[in-house]
């Protein structure tokens, strides 16, 4: 999978969800990790792809300085059709649980402040967070002891936060994920560190179904996702070294996986589904291994060169065919082109 272009950084990464600024990629510092001069700063950055470039460094367009480091940023497409917000709009999680909105065409622009609102709803570590793709001013969020909550930023500078209906059912734990469906514009899934999944409906406002691995209760969940074609199914990692897999669920019978992916040999940080092709998930975890599978057979497709640490960020982006971003506490975001990769388990 050749690489297409880096950013020396240590950060959790956003795609641009429009056609017309594909190549944009946000970075913001993540949580946890240090520098080899020990800055303690934080960034949030917006970068610009040239495919052209050969794998070298991508140029910064703007860049904003933060109190606070961040677990999770997204970006979403509220504001580009009225072109009220050019550019779309950034979420950005923070460790204390604060989310900043940011506007990213002022941040290219420079001069004004581009932060448009900041929530404080939750009470720790913003560790979930995504815009509703199909309906853009819906902004999910998930954090610690079970908070969920949906933002309304239809006014963006005056948001407001509902509970999608209750707390996630269970003992409180930490919400490590959330995902909107790709198909019902009302479901949303959320998981945690105590190894429940649950599915939201928000016209319902209240969880529908919940699941957990009857093999092993007790595993820390680190990601769900939704097929991007098929409604009801749905996966969910572990980032638990004793149980390093992936388990594909199809929610019609949530009573068990329907399959197991197994090829990390730890825990699971990090996994996304190609949003324009069920047949590619691709996944990274604490064993320094990246690999790109075909979730509907459990085949390894390839693998990304191994990184010298832990690769907690991978993100697909929804305009750029074939295109990744792989971000490592080793200090580098590395862009990656699917085309001419080579199998490689």
């Amino acid at each position: 999978m050749p690489k297409v272009g880096s950013i020396p950084r240590s950060a959790t990464v956003a795609w641009s969800p429009t056609n017309d600024h594909s190549g944009l990629l946000a970075a913001g510092t993540v949580a946890g990790a240090i520098s080899e001069t020990f800055d303690t700063t934080a960034h949030l950055d917006v970068f610009s792809l040239d495919l052209t470039s050969g794998g070298n460094e991508l140029p910064l367009l703007g860049s904003l300085t933060c109190a606070d480091r961040y677990n999770k940023i997204t970006w979403g497409s509220k504001g580009v059709t009225d072109a009220s917000l050019p550019y779309g709009i950034l979420a950005a999680g923070t460790v204390n649980g604060v989310i900043q909105i940011v506007n990213p065409a002022l941040m290219v622009a420079g001069g004004a402040d581009p932060i448009v609102a900041t929530i404080d709803s939750h009470t720790g570590p913003v560790r979930g967070l995504e815009f509703n793709p199909a309906v853009p001013e819906l902004l999910a969020s998930g954090a610690s002891d079970s908070e969920v909550f949906i933002t309304d930023l239809t006014n963006p500078r005056n948001p407001r936060v509902v509970s999608p209906g209750a707390k996630s059912p269970g003992p409180g734990a930490d919400i490590s994920c959330v995902a909107w469906n790709r198909k019902v514009t009302h479901i949303m899934a959320s998981t945690s560190h105590n190894g429940l999944s649950v599915v939201w409906d928000l016209k319902l406002k209240k969880p529908v179904i919940n699941f957990t691995n009857n093999n092993n209760r007790s595993q820390r969940n680190s990601v769900i996702a939704w097929n991007p074609e098929q409604a009801t199914q749905i996966i969910v990692a572990s980032e638990d070294d004793a149980y390093p897999f992936m388990q594909i669920w199809d929610l019609r019978n949530a009573f068990a996986p329907v399959k197991e992916l197994a090829g990390h040999q730890k825990g699971i940080l990090t996994a996304s589904w190609c949003p324009q092709d069920e047949g590619l998930l691709v996944s990274a975890g604490k064993d320094n291994r990246t690999l790109c599978w075909d979730p509907s057979t459990g085949e390894v497709l390839c693998e990304l060169p191994p990184s010298e640490n832990w690769t907690f960020d991978v993100q697909w982006s929804p305009r750029l065919p074939a295109i990744l971003a792989a971000a490592s506490f080793s200090g580098e975001i590395q862009v990656h082109s699917l085309q001419d990769a080579s199998a490689s388990t």
